[in-house]
Formats: C-alpha cells, sequence, structure tokens
C-alpha cells in the first residue's frame, strides 16, 4: 500500500455528494485527491497537479466530459468516465482514451478495486 502514497486522483464531477464519497474512499487508501465541480476547474488542477487518476463525469455544467477529455488524456494518466447517460458513453468513451467507465450509481468501491489495480499495473517496473 505504501507506493500508493505518492498517487493522485483527480474527481471532475458536479454532485458534491458523489465527489465526498470518492474522496473518502480513495484517501482511505492513500490517494492525495484533488476535486473539481466543473472541467474549468478540473483543467486548472490537471495542470498544476498532474494527476494519475482522473475520474470525470461526462455531463458537466460547462461541457461534455469526452469531448474536454482530449486535454486530459496523456499515456501515463489513468481515465475513467463515470455517467448517468449510458448512450453518450458507449459511442464515446473509448475514442476518448479511457480505461473505462462507470454507470450512475455504482458501487464506489468496484471503482476504487478497478482504479487500485491500474495504478498497481502502470507502477510495475514492466509497465515502461
Amino acid at each position: 500500500m505504501f507506493a500508493l502514497m505518492n498517487k493522485k486522483v483527480l474527481i471532475i464531477d458536479d454532485e458534491d455528494d458523489l465527489r465526498f464519497l470518492l474522496r473518502r474512499a480513495f484517501v482511505a487508501r492513500n490517494y492525495a485527491v484533488v476535486e473539481a465541480g466543473n472541467l474549468k476547474q478540473g483543467y486548472e488542477h490537471f495542470s498544476r497537479e498532474d494527476p494519475d487518476v482522473i475520474i470525470m463525469d461526462i455531463n458537466l455544467p460547462d461541457g461534455n466530459g469526452i469531448q474536454f477529455a482530449k486535454k486530459f488524456r496523456n499515456n501515463k494518466t489513468i481515465l475513467i468516465f463515470v455517467s448517468a447517460d449510458h448512450d453518450k458513453l458507449t459511442e464515446g468513451y473509448k475514442a476518448a482514451g479511457a480505461n473505462g467507465f462507470f454507470k450512475k450509481p455504482f458501487a464506489v468501491n468496484q471503482l476504487v478495486d478497478l482504479i487500485n489495480n491500474q495504478v498497481q499495473i502502470n507502477s510495475s517496473p514492466n509497465s515502461n
């Protein structure tokens, strides 16, 4: 678990309650967590914090997360979409370079476990 202490998660979602639940789950697993309620804040945090993981809603007050994800995407960041709008997600999350998606509502522990596994794979010496 010590290898994860320096890993950062950026949560971009306009639902305060969901951000709160995700923050608690990731902090309990020794991740640093940064939150944003919209895409503009998310991009500002992304530029400053260089997160290892981004969890992003698709329907945000200031735009569509799938279209905006290209600004966030790089070869090391794990990108997971969350959305209640399954149709948009099915059509676009892979094209945006995401590692996966979760349809709201979802089990927080399942999302955290998936990300934890992805981070461990990306952190292994053979992943580069």
